[in-house]
């Protein structure tokens, strides 16, 4: 017997599909209860020569009780000369079964197995057995192997039961139920061309059932949709049944038939997403889909059906994915949800994440600010784990062709010492750790560097020096100093006006140095001015003026 088992319905002559099997791959209604339909699905025997019904009976079925009842079934009126070639049907119920295992291949977060009385949380490579109840917590997945190749990829937030897993040793066909209480699946199911086999997802609203396909199902106490990818599903309840083919999905309802057949939403087009991701998390922008209402991303690492290390819905048209993501090269894939819930067909990609080391925190100037001094400062947030930083400063935000590079930065900071004329500039940071070698540039910090103030054009009237000079339109106030030396370490006056120009009373004789510099609406102050110099005269009759007592006392 253990030969037999062990055989495949290739190596084993006279077993095929009956087309009654084909049409009764279905279990009817949401209590779990086998419909008569199914209790009549049979496998096709091609009698050979020498087979009587009590060699099959002994081979195959459950006793030798089943003899007679093969020879009924049939109504076999020579059972000692049943000529070769001739189709028996065997209903599956007689036939004797093995039971089977399924191992968990890959699994992200938490995912336990509740026994009742105590929940074993579950690791990769655990064998798990009909009747286990599993379930997964947020941002929580695993991926299920069956003995015959076919893959369960369960998502977050699901529970689900392995009914049972079977094969039928005459034929080594497979047989599995599963109970998809919460939650949901994505199935790749193996085809089927063995005798008996079929691949059942049971839930409270109906019934999936293939041969050979695949397809994703979501259940809930009141909903279950399926969607069909490839191959052909069958979703049936006690209200009635419908067939969906590749290219379409349904909802079902407990207390109605399920809905008609709809055509699944197209794939989203991903070209537009970049073949390296430096910045956590995602959110990434890409083509809107008519008809869609939303767009989910499964973010999973590339090799074989992995478990999912990101699952993020989004109501407009864009990529999401977690910020804990580690670097490495994923597969993501991305569907589309219509105004049912039906998720659509689903587009893929490869694409690298490299985002660490994180970037440091740019500090100042701050983002699109005005850099008024003439050598400007850069800083960033320290990382404790530094060996070095990475600075780039430039005039387009592409980096193009940088107009300073450092390398080999120990601090957190430099100033940059050659005068930068007026324009926009970008910067950028990064940092290299032990651990983690070199991370990405940090995102373009804007960087203004405004024209220098005004020149003024000095006149002395009488008791009176006026300053005029060309207004800015985006200045709201003027700053005036006045120094006698030239590098203004200590200006001997200060003044603010709103206007284009400023009239004081005539300070004492002397050389001045005058500078100007704008004040705009939001505070920003662009560099100073440069410098002009302004002669107060030595006002000789004042001087006179001194003398004239003594005059009257003459």
């Amino acid at each position: 017997m253990s030969d037999i088992a062990s055989m495949s319905a290739n190596h084993l002559p006279g077993w095929r599909l009956s087309r009654t099997l084909v049409l009764a791959l279905f279990v009817a209604a949401s209590s779990g209860l086998v419909s008569t339909r199914a209790q009549a699905e049979d496998v096709d025997y091609v009698v050979q020569p020498g087979d009587n019904p009590w060699s099959i009976t002994e081979r195959y079925l459950r006793g030798i009780k089943y003899w007679p009842r093969i020879q009924d079934y049939n109504r076999i009126l020579a059972p000692r000369a049943i000529p070769p070639g001739t189709v028996l049907r065997i209903p599956l119920a007689w036939m004797r079964t093995e039971d089977l295992s399924a191992r968990i291949v890959d699994l992200r977060g938490v995912v336990t197995l509740d026994r009742g009385h105590e929940s074993v949380e579950l690791k990769p490579g655990t064998t798990v057995y009909s009747g286990a109840l599993l379930q997964t917590g947020a941002d929580s997945s695993f991926t299920l192997a069956l003995p015959d190749g076919t893959h369960c990829l369960v998502g977050a937030d699901a529970e689900l039961r392995l009914v049972s897993l079977l094969r039928i040793e005459g034929s080594g066909a497979q047989q599995v139920e599963i109970e998809l209480l919460r939650g949901d699946i994505e199935n790749w199911v193996q085809p089927n061309r063995r005798s008996g086999g079929r691949f059942l997802i049971r839930s409270p609203a109906a019934v999936a059932a293939v041969r050979g396909t695949e397809f994703h199902a979501a259940a809930s106490a009141e909903h279950t949709r399926v969607a069909t990818l490839t191959g052909e599903v069958a979703l049936r309840n006690r209200r009635g049944e419908v067939r969906l083919p590749a290219g379409v999905g349904s909802i079902a309802q407990a207390d109605r038939r399920p809905e008609p057949a709809r055509p699944l939403l197209p794939a989203p087009d991903l070209a537009g997403l970049p073949d390296r991701i430096e910045r956590l998390p995602i959110d990434l922008p890409i083509p809107a889909l008519a008809g869609a209402v939303g767009y989910r991303s499964r973010i999973a690492l590339p090799e074989g059906v992995a478990a999912i290390e990101s699952d993020r819905t989004a109501t407009r048209a864009a990529v999401l994915g977690r910020a804990e993501l580690a670097d490495g090269r994923y597969r993501f894939r991305v569907r589309a949800i219509d105004e049912r819930g039906l998720e659509g067909l689903a587009a893929e990609r490869e694409i690298v994440i490299d985002a660490r080391p994180e970037p440091p925190f740019p500090i100042h100037p701050r983002p699109d600010g005005v850099a008024s001094d003439e050598h400007v400062g850069f800083s960033w947030a320290a990382n404790p784990q530094a060996l070095q930083y990475h600075f780039e400063l430039a005039a387009d935000s592409l980096f193009g062709s940088p107009i300073l590079r450092e390398d080999a930065l120990r601090e957190p900071g430099l100033e940059v010492t050659t005068a930068l004329e007026p324009g926009i500039y970008y910067w950028r940071i990064a940092v290299t750790t032990a651990d983690e070698g070199r991370g990405p540039y940090s995102d373009p910090q804007r960087l203004r560097r405004p024209a220098p103030g005004p020149v003024p054009d000095a006149r002395v009237d009488g008791e009176r020096l006026e300053l005029r000079w060309r207004a800015n339109e985006a200045s709201v106030r003027y700053l005036v100093q006045f120094s006698t030396s030239a590098n203004f370490s200590a200006p001997e006056f200060e003044f603010e006006t709103a206007e284009a120009q400023l009239a004081i009373d005539q300070p004492p004789p002397g050389t001045y140095h005058v500078r100007i510099r704008g004040v705009e609406a939001d505070g920003s102050i662009s560099p100073w001015g440069r410098a002009q110099i302004v002669e107060v005269p030595y006002n000789h009759w004042r001087a006179l003026l001194i003398f004239v007592p003594l005059l009257l006392l003459l």
